[in-house]
């Protein structure tokens, strides 16, 4: 239910402690002028210009959005800082009080929720319900606004990514050569992993394939079939308990780290993975080693646009789908991106009253249209791109007039997915796969668990979060090429909680404990638990006592 919004005024602003003592009532930014509004976003830049004012892009975007929300003009004062240092950029804004209309916030970190308890971020969970009047935000994604949610409210608009990225690349011509679909269960995938690296699935009679390519990055790979054997995503709830803990202590990932360590010990998969920099995971897959590769769905665009280039590779053929499941019974299970990258928010400073605020709803809002989203993306049609083949965006190649659209696209948000939208274009091989990659984008949505914690901060986590997180990316590593046993495992698991884990889990569940959505569904959580056979492995306490 939404929560009764709040007026700001100045007082408010003044009594804040955050990042230090927050500025008073001193010089703000000025009310939005209801004929004439000019409109103060901070956003990131990634070039060392950005289009200002100057623009004709941005010229026009006022114009369109002026026609829009029915004003004489309106002005976007665009205050563009550098990606590099941007997190230190809102710091310093928060800490002064001066505060734009709208502000772009990379992390939902303790002072961006400080903030919204305070106050100072507008509460904006109403623009999201089913009878919104802002058309566009109305259609984002439920999970995803749970995701940047803060004690059950939402306090920004995200910048969307897409939620059911995950995807299996694999090599078709080998699956046909062998006889062998598309894997629809882990005792499928291993049978054609086996097959891929004892067989000779590419026919050359050289024993020279194998299964699976895994990099450095573990954590892809793994927590992906970990997701399919059942364990939870980042973080579950333990039914023994009712408590949350780590996806690393269930019983279910520890089995998905088995399957890796037996495929490695087979030579199923690539004997260098504790070693393979993330930048050369594709080659194996290339010069036609190696036939699988779990990451990212749109990875195989990439590896079937490349692939047919590679002497000896030109009738490769490679094929994508999202997910298999634990056995035939199981239900689908997919693994999903947060589903954002940073999100807006709206300081009260700056819109002080509702009317102002609802306005600056509608000015965001009016971003998500197609007419702006290609402004912000391709710049004015037969100026910047041009139009071929009926959906495909060529951008003209002139560096000046591209430099008019310099990160304008970091404004655009992408809340709405439309289909006579622009596409990319590809290559024969790499249009085909591309296809596919959008289908399993929108399968995987379909199945996709959801991370329970994802709307909470533990101020631990942050503060020691890349000494914890080593820990245990180390002991996953070690333990699936069999550097350390079982028992060495779950001391690891110790030696993460006497580290901070403690912390860290009491943290998570004292804001699980308050979220009043995640209590109305806590039951349902267990069940599902109980029905999976989750449970946390043997020997380990999450728990102090």
């Amino acid at each position: 239910m939404t929560k009764t919004l709040k007026r700001v005024v100045c007082a408010s602003v003044a009594s804040l402690m955050l990042i230090g003592a927050l500025a008073g009532c001193g010089k703000q930014t000025q009310p939005i002028d209801g004929e004439n509004p000019t409109i103060d976003i901070l956003c990131k830049a990634f070039n060392a210009t950005s289009a200002g004012q100057s623009s004709p892009v941005v010229q026009e975007l006022e114009n369109y959005l002026a026609e829009q929300m029915g004003v004489n003009s309106l002005t976007l004062n665009l205050k563009w800082a550098p990606s590099a240092t941007y997190n230190e950029k809102t710091v310093t804004t928060m800490g002064s009080g001066v505060y734009p209309h709208a502000m772009l916030v990379s992390t939902r970190n303790s002072s961006v929720i400080v903030a919204a308890r305070k106050g100072i971020f507008w509460n904006i969970t109403d623009a999201f319900a089913p009878d919104s009047p802002y058309e566009n935000l109305k259609q984002s994604s439920e999970l995803i606004n749970r995701n940047i949610s803060i004690d059950g409210d939402n306090y920004g608009i995200y910048r969307s990514r897409e939620l059911g990225r995950a995807g299996i690349s694999i090599r078709k011509d080998w699956l046909d050569n062998l006889g062998e679909p598309i894997p629809e269960t882990l005792e499928d995938l291993d049978r054609v992993m086996r097959r891929f690296t004892e067989e000779d699935p590419d026919g050359n009679g050289v024993d020279d394939t194998y299964g699976m390519i895994i990099s450095t990055y573990l954590q892809g790979p793994l927590d992906n079939l970990a997701l399919w054997n059942g364990a939870p995503n980042a973080w579950g709830i333990d039914p023994a308990t009712g408590k949350l803990a780590p996806s690393f202590m269930f019983d279910q990932y520890i089995e998905a780290m088995d399957m890796i360590h037996d495929w490695y010990s087979k030579g199923y998969i690539n004997q260098n993975m504790a070693s393979l920099p993330d930048g050369k995971w594709n080659e194996d897959f290339l010069n036609g080693k190696a036939g699988i590769i779990i990451d990212v769905a749109d990875r195989s665009r990439r590896l079937a646009q490349n692939i047919v280039e590679v002497e000896g590779q030109e009738n490769a053929v490679v094929d994508v789908f999202g997910y298999v499941k634990k056995d035939a019974e199981s239900p689908k299970r997919t693994l999903p991106t947060t589903g954002y990258d940073s999100f807006y928010v709206l300081p009260t400073p700056a819109l002080p009253t509702e009317e102002q605020r609802n306005f600056m709803l509608g000015v965001m809002d009016h971003l998500n249209d197609l007419e702006a989203v290609n402004m912000m993306n391709y710049g004015i049609e037969g100026i910047h791109y041009n139009v071929v083949d009926g959906s495909y965006a060529e951008k003209v190649d002139d560096s000046a007039l591209q430099a008019q659209i310099n990160d304008l696209n970091q404004l655009s948000m992408g809340i709405v997915s439309f289909e006579n939208g622009f596409k990319t274009k590809y290559n024969d091989s790499a249009a085909v796969v591309a296809e596919k990659v959008d289908a399993v984008y929108a399968d995987n949505k379909l199945w996709a668990v959801a991370n329970p914690a994802e709307p909470y901060v533990s101020p631990t986590q942050t503060r020691r979060g890349t000494t914890l997180d080593d820990i245990m990316a180390n002991a996953k590593a070690k333990y699936c090429v069999g550097q350390i046993s079982l028992d060495a495992y779950k001391t690891e698991i110790q030696r993460w909680l006497d580290m901070g884990g403690y912390d860290v889990v009491d943290e998570i569940n004292s804001s699980f404990d308050v979220d009043t959505v995640a209590q109305e569904t806590k039951q349902s959580m267990i069940d599902d638990a109980n029905q999976r056979g989750v449970k946390i492995a043997d020997g380990v306490n999450y728990n102090r006592d």
